[in-house]
């Protein structure tokens, strides 16, 4: 047999072995899904946002990857628990307009005059300074950020200006890993 022949016969197999064991390797069935005792989906499927866990501030923090492979977390946004995905390829945090409403901002009364390219095409945004967010308890002061206008953005997005704050973040075994 040729080259490409042998290249053909391990894909049909490999093809064979996934059609035959994919419901078990992908785990499809509509079951709670827990890692270390954070819940990522509803019986009924609907994604809910993992908690962390933080032994120390030498420890990193651990967040599982959801089943949709998005890194979700909870972060407080001037006291406010606000739910953020995690987006390395956003430069700055984002939040929905209705997240910066509950934050204590007055989205109504904001200009919306920064054009932003997203990987979704271009938005308009207001540009805002918060004055803390907290990563289980622990707190960042004025940082950066845009809101969106009323319904334009599905979730907050936690992005690299924030994360450049922490001494590290990597992504590792299926967990991102966010060290203080």
């Amino acid at each position: 047999m040729n080259s490409p022949s042998m290249i053909l016969l391990f894909a049909l197999c490999v093809a064979a072995v996934v059609a035959y064991f994919g419901e078990q390797i992908l785990d499809t069935t509509d079951a709670v899904a827990e890692r270390d005792g954070a819940q990522m989906e509803s019986a009924s499927g609907k994604l809910v946002y993992g908690t962390t866990r933080m032994a120390d501030n030498t420890q990193p923090i651990r967040i599982p990857v959801s089943r949709d492979g998005h890194y979700r977390i909870t972060l407080e946004v001037n006291g406010t628990p606000v739910h953020f995905v995690v987006d390395t390829g956003a430069s700055h945090v984002s939040l929905r307009y209705e997240d910066a409403l509950a934050a204590g901002l007055d989205p109504a009364g904001l200009s919306f005059d920064r054009v932003f390219r997203t990987a979704n095409g271009k938005s308009n945004m207001a540009v805002v300074l918060l004055d803390r967010m907290a990563l289980e308890g622990m707190p960042f002061s004025s940082i950066p950020a845009s809101v969106s206008q009323a319904g334009r953005l599905d979730v907050s997005l936690l992005g690299m200006n924030f994360l450049s704050r922490l001494s590290s973040f990597k992504f590792e075994g299926g967990e991102l890993l966010l060290t203080p």
